[in-house]
């Protein structure tokens, strides 16, 4: 109940539909209780309507039995006429006046019933995703992408399809319900009494049961998340499946998943349904019953053959709201699986909380003290401390693990640190809020991310406010321009999903113009040329020069070539900075960046011409 409680939270802001809903769904109620409490009265008024115009007469105010026949009075007085025709015609005309206003009712409240379906659904996706998209990089990396999908997707559908019409049946058929029992007391307590005996059988099934669908609903949307993350990894490594011939093995993965799926959902359906087969079964013994001890009744003489008629009738609308309620237990279970899964994820905490100071600008330093970072236990960066001045271009180094990307993570906040601090002028950045830090950075890494939206969507991503002229300025920064206007729409063309329309090189322009539109005053760029060709690289590596220009920059560069201009080189292995210096000062130290600039200038042409490239700088 607690989870169907938060669930029910989502009204707020749905309070007028719901208040409608509420009145429709209840002259439904009352209407379909009507329709079938009239036969009594007809019945009555065909075979004697003289009884009929004289009845409740001696019944004293306020008996169940009297407010029962004063509303069969208030209808025997507007169907009974003199002229049988006429009273045939009346009842015919009350008959259709009764269905047509059920129904206009149930229309009206089916439709106010969708809006408010489809709002909590909204409101429900919204709030996960909002809460998904400010949650910190850690919980992403311990989330597969199929899940998180499959949550937003799947999960908060069958949320809708299973609790949210709980709404709807909670307010509606209760009222049904006790309108009816009402009636059927009046007529006879001991029948009603007998008619509800087989009421603790189905209480007993219906809890037994309720056990085994949570367990198979349990599997049946793990399942889902999981032949999610299958199609989700497919489709978004394609090229690699294919061009490892691996087809077969995707298609089994996916085939394993959706079998595990079908033959849980199998098991929850078997039980699913023998619950309201065995409950309607219980309901006939019942009926049946009532019936033959009614008969006996009217056999002699304790009860009119009207009533029995009419008590019948009342017991048969009365199994289908009781039905809707009894099977609220079985159906909501695998929404309540669901809804568990979506408030796991509401009810994260970021593991990087924003602080309360705005930072306005960047103006001395970036200093990182003593800092210690561990993944899972697993210790990336040890002690490690420098300092970045403004306007200074520093460069990350060294072999693949040896913690450079994690410091870049670390200082853009990404993560926190389990010790040490980074202080930004002086005072610690967990002070500040994200938004505020985070704006002083435009980042390139090593693959950049497009989205399937326009070349000018995708520079503005970070800067939504920026006008064409801002856009086309920092594509012409970032030796874009000239091919964006080849393009078939220019800035309007759509760069396909993850950009796969563009080449390497382009993307990676086009992410450093992203990076400059925002008008950076920290610029990062995490082996942004790595993956490129010769020539991408060249067109890549002079935009990185013309944006570097007069800005503090941060470089992860595993070629040594694109940063020999650097103003400071730090050498980063097993988690520590092993060795700190400019080019030449590294050099001649003749340990972890001579080894790996060896490596990388082999012969001897490549160390002139590297040395010709940094005299001519100098």
């Amino acid at each position: 109940m607690k989870t169907v409680f938060r669930v029910l939270r989502f009204l707020r802001g749905f309070e007028l539909v719901l208040f409608l809903s509420v009145i429709c769904n209840t002259l439904y109620s009352l209407l379909t209780a009507a329709s079938i409490a009239i036969i009594q009265p007809i019945l009555q008024v065909i075979f004697n309507q003289d009884s009929a115009v004289n009845i409740a007469a001696s019944i004293p105010v306020g008996a169940v039995s009297g407010i029962k026949d004063k509303f069969y009075y208030w209808i025997s007085t507007v169907v009974v006429s003199p002229d049988k025709q006429v009273m045939l015609f009346r009842l015919s005309l009350f008959i259709i006046a009764a269905f047509v206003a059920k129904n206009i009712f149930k229309y009206l409240g089916a439709n106010l019933n969708t809006r408010l379906g489809e709002g909590i659904v909204k409101s429900m996706r919204d709030t996960l995703f909002m809460k998904m998209v400010n949650l910190s990089m850690d919980f992403f990396n311990r989330s597969k992408a199929g899940d998180l999908m499959s949550l937003v997707t799947n999960d908060i559908s069958v949320m809708h399809g299973s609790i949210t019409p709980l709404v709807v049946t909670l307010f509606r058929e209760p009222i049904q319900i006790i309108i009816m029992l009402f009636m059927l007391i009046s007529f006879s307590p001991e029948l009603t009494l007998l008619a509800f005996s087989t009421s603790i059988f189905s209480l007993i099934i219906i809890r037994t049961s309720t056990k085994y669908i949570r367990r198979y609903a349990s599997r049946m949307q793990k399942s889902t998340a999981n032949f999610t993350s299958v199609l989700q990894e497919t489709t978004s490594g394609i090229r690699a499946v294919k061009s490892t011939g691996a087809e077969s093995h995707a298609v089994r993965r996916f085939t394993e998943e959706t079998y595990r799926y079908v033959r849980s959902a199998i098991k929850n359906q078997k039980v699913v349904d023998l619950v309201p087969s065995i409950n309607d079964v219980l309901a006939i013994v019942a009926l049946s019953t009532v019936l033959y001890v009614g008969g006996l009744q009217v056999f002699a003489g304790k009860m009119n053959g009207s009533d029995l008629m009419a008590f019948l009738f009342l017991l048969f609308g009365i199994m289908s709201p009781v039905s809707a309620l009894a099977g609220i237990p079985s159906q909501v279970q695998r929404g309540l699986v669901a809804s568990e899964r979506v408030f796991a994820v509401i009810d994260s905490m970021p593991g990087v909380v924003s602080g309360n100071k705005i930072l306005p600008e960047f103006t001395s330093q970036l200093e990182v003290k003593n800092l210690t970072f561990s993944y899972h236990e697993h210790p990336v960066l040890k002690d490690v401390s420098f300092t970045i001045p403004k306007s200074k271009k520093i460069a990350f180094v060294g072999p693949s693990g040896g913690g450079k990307s994690t410091m870049v993570d670390t200082i853009i906040r990404f993560y926190d640190p389990q010790q040490g601090e980074l202080l930004i002028d002086g005072t610690n950045i967990r002070e500040f809020t994200l938004e505020s830090y985070r704006s002083l950075f435009g980042i390139v890494s090593q693959e950049s991310i497009l989205f399937n939206d326009t070349v000018a969507g995708n520079i503005a991503l970070g800067a939504p406010d920026a006008t064409r002229e801002e856009i086309e300025q920092a594509a012409k920064i970032a030796n874009a321009h000239d091919f964006i206007m080849k393009l078939p729409e220019g800035y309007d063309s759509i760069v396909g999903d993850r950009g796969v329309l563009l080449s390497g090189g382009q993307k990676q322009r086009i992410a450093i113009a992203r990076a400059v539109v925002r008008q950076p005053q920290i610029l990062i760029f995490d082996e942004a040329t790595s993956a490129l060709d010769s020539e991408s690289e060249k067109a890549v590596q002079e935009a990185v020069n013309r944006v570097l220009e007069n800005r503090t920059a941060i470089i992860i560069a595993h070629r040594l070539s694109t940063i020999l201009d650097a103003d400071e080189i730090f050498v980063f292995d097993g988690g520590r900075i092993v060795e700190r210096g400019n080019h030449s000062q590294l050099l001649a130290l003749g340990g972890t960046y001579r080894r790996l600039y060896d490596i990388q200038f082999s012969n001897q042409k490549d160390r002139e011409e590297i040395t010709k490239e940094i005299l001519r700088d100098f």
